[in-house]
């Protein structure tokens, strides 16, 4: 018999969301991202637990992180596909479950692909692959190398927003400094949503390298930064609708 999903996604409610028209949240629209906040969580919990427990690592913690910023992401992309590219870039590609997810809820795959999770030639690889993995859009590269593509796509598509999820770890790396000197030199219209976590694969920031500040390595090289809890629906739209109606 085949495996089957265990959990329902055809209850993901599909929102838009116009953050030029819209400043707040209305109570309706905040339980509904909650639950579809709560219905992903579970899904990624469940099939990135299943690839660790075959011996494949699982990665669960950075995808379930940024699971209320994809949600508002995708209500947006929805809400507006005029005004953004509708792609939730992500520069830190051990977050692929995140990808293989938004694949599912889109219809490029069933919800049972989910179960060969980073299996030995199932097509659903570690990080994200272009072209491999039905309903991916980008090819990842290592830790922190997307951020200069993403600049790349911004030229491409000067009169769109474009977003690409980061970290504190992806700006450990050097290809992110340049990457910011290039989009505040050119004003590039490109929203940075970093997961400032504290967790690296070698450990806590904070302990190994004390002085180190993500926020205030960006306002360094010149751009514009807002400190939000993700948990936080309401404080978390405010600051993602600001800086996606704000050039540059």
């Amino acid at each position: 018999m085949a495996e089957k999903f265990p959990i329902d996604l055809q209850a993901y409610a599909r929102l838009q969301l116009d953050p030029w028209a819209r400043e707040s949240l209305s109570p309706a629209e905040q339980k509904a991202l909650q639950e579809n906040i709560a219905l992903c969580r579970d899904s990624i919990v469940f099939f990135t637990a299943a690839g660790g427990l075959r011996g494949y690592g699982g990665h669960s913690g950075g995808p379930y992180d940024t699971v209320p910023e994809v949600m508002l992401l995708d209500a947006i992309f929805r809400g507006c596909a005029d005004k953004v590219v509708g792609v939730v870039f992500d520069e830190s590609g051990h977050r692929v479950a995140t990808q293989y997810l938004l694949s599912v809820l889109e219809g490029a795959m069933p919800a049972e692909r989910l179960l060969q999770y980073r299996v030995g030639h199932s097509k659903l690889p570690g990080h994200p692959e272009l072209g491999l993995t039905p309903g991916v859009k980008f090819s990842s590269g290592r830790l922190g190398h997307l951020f200069p593509f993403c600049n790349g796509v911004c030229k491409a598509n000067p009169d769109k927003v474009v977003c690409c999820l980061s970290s504190d770890g992806s700006f450990m790396e050097g290809n992110d400094a340049e990457a910011c000197r290039m989009a505040v030199a050119h004003q590039l219209n490109i929203k940075l949503i970093v997961d400032d976590n504290d967790v690296t694969i070698a450990g806590h920031p904070s302990k190994y390298l004390p002085g180190f500040d993500v926020a205030k390595t960006l306002r360094g090289h010149g751009m514009a930064v807002t400190e939000v809890r993700g948990e936080d629906l309401p404080t978390l739209y405010s600051a993602l609708r600001t800086a996606v109606v704000t050039p540059g």
